[in-house]
């Protein structure tokens, strides 16, 4: 659909055409990484969903319309692309939180963070002491 059909539509109709246009956008840029666009897009994608959330009355009124079809059939698909959208972004959540916990655990593992006292010396709580050798061989 182009920038004219959006346009051109009354309403809502608009607001759902441009809202499923972004989201299949959003989705192809979430699956090629180009996650800058994605953020450039969020402000967009926030007054689009506020303005369909704000039609919900007449969206409703309309469902019960001899065109109510169509606009289901148009609402499902959009339901099924946000489905879609908000599984990407959670796993997309999910992996940036675990390499967090993992890039933590290496600092942490290869770090020398403890080992050193303020005064630049070792620290005795963490130094290993000496195994005592058995030299009764």
């Amino acid at each position: 659909m182009s920038a004219q059909d959006v346009a051109d539509e009354p309403g809502f109709d608009a607001d759902i055409a441009a809202l499923t246009d972004l989201l299949e956008a959003e989705i192809a840029e979430i699956r090629a990484g180009d996650l800058s666009r994605v953020i450039a897009r969020l402000e967009e994608k926030t007054a689009l969903a506020a303005r369909l959330d704000a039609a919900g009355p007449e969206i409703g009124a309309a469902l019960d319309d001899a065109e109510g079809d169509d606009l289901r059939a148009r609402l499902d698909a959009l339901s099924a692309l946000i489905a879609r959208d908000a599984s990407l972004l959670e796993r997309m959540r999910e992996t940036t939180a675990e390499v967090n916990r993992e890039l933590s655990r290496l600092r942490d593992r290869h770090g020398l963070g403890g080992l050193y006292g303020a005064d630049g010396h070792r620290s005795a709580r963490d130094t290993l002491s000496r195994a005592s050798m058995d030299k009764s061989v």
